[in-house]
Order: structure tokens, then sequence, then C-alpha cells
């Protein structure tokens, strides 16, 4: 279970182990969304995180967050996409279409 390198003290109580990885992944979640965060969003995700890397650095699993929850897929490669799989099914009949994914006789 990952510790804190020195206690923390939070209103003059030192904090669990738990309460400690908690108090790190906040802050760095805050930090990272610059104190734009939902307090039960923040709650759910450090309650789903939790049970799943308390071994791991709260704050590296904050980051690890932040990246899922902000990625965006690049709209320009799913339309290049699109346009060549539009491309290929109009282009040849079904018969002369071939492909390297085909799956063996049986």
């Amino acid at each position: 279970m990952w510790k804190p390198t020195t206690p923390i003290v939070f209103a003059g109580r030192t904090l669990t182990d738990q309460e400690a990885w908690w108090h790190e992944f906040k802050d760095e979640f805050y930090e990272l969304y610059e104190g734009a965060v939902d307090s039960d969003l923040l709650t759910i995700v450090c309650d789903t995180m939790h049970p799943r890397a308390f071994n791991d650095d709260p704050r590296d699993i904050a980051r690890l967050a932040h990246a899922v929850l902000t990625y965006e897929r690049p709209e320009l490669a799913e339309a290049a996409h699109g346009e060549r799989a539009h491309l290929w099914r109009t282009a040849a009949p079904r018969a002369k279409r071939s492909t390297s994914c085909r799956r063996p006789r049986r």
C-alpha cells in the first residue's frame, strides 16, 4: 500500500494512509483542472480509482485519470477512415475485393 514519504497532518490530525492517498489524489486533480472540479465527480473518480490503485502514487493516478477524462478522438483521422471505407465499398464489385484479413476456410 502506498504511504506518504512524510506524514500528512491536516487540522492537527495525522491522516491515515488511505486519507493521505485521497488527499494527494484530490490535490493533483484540482491542480490539473485548475480548481474547476465538481466535488461529486471527484468523489466518484477517487472511489473508483483507490481500490484499483492504492499501491500506486496517487498523483500519478490523478494524472492518468485526467488524461483519460480529457481525451478527445481526432476528428480528422476519423473522417479520413470513413472516406476510405466508403471508397472501398463503392470502388469494386464484391467478387474482386481482396483483403489480408480473411479467415481460413474449413
